[in-house]
């Protein structure tokens, strides 16, 4: 069994590193004496990088609304009940297509006459998206918080809002930090729902994938290889708070 596991996780981390090698491997292709030819492109490319720029002003954005939104419902895990309807919450969410939640939301904002002038949507579609993830690291915390430190701060009095502030949120730091660099990371690499939703608006992914379809030059891989260095900083940032988590989960 330990063998077949071992396969398993050879054959997944080859197909995972394989197509980001390929794309290295194509940004430095074709430029002769200069390897970088196509970095210094985009890199002085304008409309990367105002793509790069609001897409990490919007991403910045949606990380904060999710840590703040996904903390608070995130407390359903202290309640049975109001747990059941958060887990159902994060299951409806999870199975509904991309696509057609961020349809509904551009024709909703069509109505409003709202798609073409902000990102309000844009940034609705994006929170829903990353609030499960948030919502499930979260709860990855909660479950090494013993409930006789709930149960003693109940008994002399304390309020839940104060339990919340004074115990939860600070046992809770780690976690959040977390989460606001996963929310970031999945906003900043989102196709589906800013397609539909970003109006005029060129975020990162619709730029990347517009140079794509369109048969451009070598700089659309160097592009994606800026956002994929961009995207291992943050998660290896992520891990590493991760691992503070897990030292201090026994608190």
């Amino acid at each position: 069994m330990k063998v077949l596991i071992k396969i398993i996780l050879i054959v997944v981390l080859t197909l995972i590193i394989i197509p980001i090698f390929s794309i290295f491997y194509y940004s430095f292709s074709n430029t002769g004496v200069d390897k970088l030819h196509w970095y210094y492109e985009i890199i002085y490319n304008n409309d990367f990088l105002k793509a790069l720029w609001l897409s990490t002003k919007t991403s910045v954005v949606v990380a904060l609304i999710t840590s703040i939104i996904g903390f608070i419902i995130s407390l359903a895990w202290f309640n049975k009940k109001q747990r059941y309807v958060v887990m159902l919450l994060i299951i409806i969410l999870g199975l509904i297509p991309p696509d057609i939640i961020a349809l509904g939301l551009s024709q909703f904002s069509q109505l409003l006459h709202l798609i073409d002038t902000n990102l309000f949507f844009t940034v609705i579609g994006l929170t829903l998206y990353t609030l499960p993830f948030v919502i499930l690291l979260l709860w990855s915390r909660y479950y090494f918080i013993h409930n006789s430190i709930i149960k003693s701060a109940r008994d002399i009095g304390m309020k839940n809002i104060f339990i919340n502030i004074k115990i939860i949120l600070p046992m809770s730091i780690s976690a959040l930090l977390t989460s606001f660099i996963f929310s970031f990371i999945l906003s900043l690499n989102e196709y589906p729902r800013t397609y539909y939703l970003s109006g005029h608006h060129n975020l990162l992914s619709e730029y990347l994938y517009g140079k794509l379809s369109s048969g451009a030059d070598e700089s659309i891989y160097a592009g994606s290889g800026i956002t994929i260095i961009l995207s291992l900083i943050f998660l290896l940032l992520s891990l590493f708070l991760f691992k503070i988590r897990n030292i201090n989960k026994q608190l």
